[in-house]
């Protein structure tokens, strides 16, 4: 039978082999999921038939995802499937909206293959989920159901489904593009920028896919003829820029969609822009004195505790001041954010997430609220590339292919450079990619604002023309992966100094990641090694954010130096415990002395370089005494 149990270890499965993106054997799959090998063949063979092609096998390699073939769309499109009164709720909405006036329940019964008594239970839900939207309600009419209320309010609810249907994920316009299947969206966004560009008029860059979420879905509602009735400011608007730029923008992609233009959503969409407008002029004002403030205090507590000095880096200063404009706004609004970056930040740069969760709690304390992981993750960014520029300065050579407008092209390059400027030189910038120009510049890098591929042996990205958080992100990784060929990372002997057969434990046997935490720390405290607010401050970390990952391991440490001899004790548990997201087999505590503050570096250093070797972390979680633990890491 294909379980609930069974179906969440294969999703895991798919998603250690899309992190993996490389071989992974059979036997290193059942290590990390703690099940038989001949579960993992079981499993395989059902993905198998469940997405053919997608997944590669070799009896000598073992399995690894088809980079060649296109799963993304085949692996979301099952995942759509309603199976949770959740997802059945927004699938019921989701059609309401996009398809269908009304629908008939007895029609909806047979397209998500459940009884009519769910489908009732379901509408509860739903009239309950509507509830916070002004207006808006959910109506039965004998067989049929249909949506109730003022075509603004509905647009309110049509964009909430979408940021659940992306989690989040507004930075990445192709996604966006991929929610509207009628019409191309990066087109319509093609034509908005040629007239902002016109006018001269300018838009906040992190706000730009969110217009276009708003973009898409008025385009969307009025393909099926429903428009927004609005007398707002009719008169008062019209001789505004915002209302010229609304104008124009309409009556181009209406001719190119060929539906009707509507003047009451030129209204909607200037007042839309006046509004972004004037957020823009007030925040900065609004924040920038606790911004400057906050960087001061967190470039102070960074030199302290990790004997970093950012004082120097203006190029990372003024950036802080930026960042941190922006999220004591989301913060003062209580607007959340969700950073599809942050599972991998965490695992690559597990250093730079250790010192974006200090400077989250410096910010919690001058705000006296919480700052939420994904915000964390998005802090990791500036210090990782700060962190970067303070320890290696290699120069790597970049070609910019972008086929837009000179203006564009040099709106871009400068961003680039203004972030990562010290490491990189854009030595020149092409409309569009030829090998032999290509080749004759030899490159480390190429970058490219449209989809490229090649053969070319040098490391390629993709980015946005606007260079956005996520592109910031996927620069930044280029360039750490160029590191890492520059550099090889030597294993401190004082590391293993701190692996003690005293704080070392095989097949530890407990229930919760709790217990696990409490006999590791108290063993330490009973031996003199840490002082008795190690504990409590291991725990306060953990709740700032989660030390687990997803190759089964955590490495818990406390947020204060509490140490009184440097050590660091080592578990490999009887059976996986929950531990935040993840099921953790390993676990790694860290006791680090004041005065020894650099060994955090060192070791966060050395992890980070091992933290996605599958096959010596299965090793390690057969080695039955600190010796063998020693042994294998060498």
């Amino acid at each position: 039978m294909y379980n609930k149990a069974m179906q969440m270890r294969q999703k895991k499965i798919l998603q250690i082999l899309k992190e993996k993106k490389d071989w992974i054997t059979g036997k290193e799959l059942s290590t990390i999921l703690s099940v038989s090998d001949r579960t993992i063949r079981s499993d395989m063979e059902q993905l198998g038939k469940t997405y053919k092609g997608i997944i590669e096998s070799s009896v000598r390699y073992g399995y690894r995802i088809n980079e060649d073939v296109s799963e993304e769309s085949d692996l979301e499109q099952r995942e759509h499937i309603p199976q949770t009164s959740e997802e059945r709720c927004k699938y019921i909405i989701e059609k309401l909206l996009l398809n269908k006036r009304k629908l008939n329940i007895f029609d909806l019964q047979y397209d998500i293959y459940v009884s009519e008594f769910t489908i009732k239970n379901d509408m509860k839900k739903i009239s309950e989920m509507l509830e916070k939207y002004d207006g808006v309600e959910l109506v039965k009419t004998g067989s049929h159901i249909y949506l109730k209320g003022s075509e603004e309010s509905k647009r309110f609810v049509y964009k909430d489904l979408l940021a659940n249907e992306t989690k989040g994920n507004f930075i990445n316009l192709n996604k966006i593009d991929e929610l509207f299947p009628n019409f191309d969206l990066i087109k319509v966004k093609n034509i908005l920028e040629e007239i902002l560009e016109k006018y001269g008029y300018r838009v906040r860059e992190e706000t730009f896919p969110m217009l276009m979420i708003h973009v898409g879905v008025s385009i969307q509602r009025m393909m099926n003829y429903n428009y927004v009735e609005t007398n707002r400011y009719r008169c008062e608007i019209r001789d505004t820029p915002e209302y010229k730029i609304a104008m124009e923008f309409f009556t181009r992609v209406t001719a190119t969609l060929s539906f009707e233009l509507n003047e009451n959503e030129v209204v909607l969409f200037a007042n839309l822009l006046i509004g972004r407008q004037r957020s823009t002029l007030f925040e900065k004002e609004d924040y920038l004195v606790q911004a400057e403030e906050l960087m001061l205090k967190i470039v102070s507590m960074a030199r302290q505790r990790y004997d970093i000095d950012f004082s120097a880096d203006m190029l990372f200063k003024d950036g802080l001041v930026l960042h941190l404009q922006n999220l004591l706004e989301r913060i003062q609004l209580g607007a959340v954010v969700s950073n599809i970056c942050l599972p991998e930040i965490k695992k690559t740069y597990p250093m730079v997430f250790e010192m974006s969760v200090f400077v989250g709690h410096i910010i919690e304390e001058y705000m006296e609220t919480s700052v939420s992981e994904d915000e964390i993750g998005f802090l990791a960014i500036h210090l990782g590339a700060a962190y970067d520029r303070l320890n290696i300065k290699y120069y790597y050579h970049v070609v910019l292919i972008q086929p837009n407008s000179n203006t564009m092209s040099g709106a871009c390059s400068d961003k680039i450079l203004e972030r990562f400027g010290d490491r990189i030189v854009i030595d020149t910038i092409l409309n569009y990619y030829e090998a032999p120009a290509i080749e004759s510049l030899n490159p480390d890098l190429i970058i490219s604002t449209i989809p490229l591929t090649h053969k070319l042996d040098i490391p390629t990205i993709v980015i946005s023309m606007f260079v956005n958080t996520s592109d910031e992100y996927k620069i930044f990784k280029a360039i750490t992966d160029l590191d890492k060929r520059h550099y090889k990372t030597e294993f401190n002997n004082f590391i293993k100094c701190l692996i003690l057969e005293d704080y070392y434990y095989y097949n530890l046997d407990c229930d919760t990641y709790e217990e696990v935490i409490t006999h590791m720390c108290e063993r330490m405290y009973e031996g003199g090694r840490v002082d008795e607010t190690f504990k409590k401050s291991t725990f306060d970390r953990e709740k700032m954010a989660y030390t687990s990952f997803s190759y089964g391991y955590a490495i818990p440490h406390a947020l204060n130096y509490s140490a009184i001899q440097s050590t660091m004790s080592i578990a490999i548990l009887k059976k996986p415990v929950q531990w935040g997201d993840y099921q953790v087999h390993l676990v790694l505590l860290l006791a680090i002395r004041d005065d020894e503050k650099e060994l955090l570096k060192i070791f966060f250093d050395w992890f980070g370089n091992i933290c996605d070797d599958t096959l010596l972390l299965s090793r390690i979680r057969e080695a039955k005494t600190a010796k063998a633990f020693v042994e294998l890491i060498e």
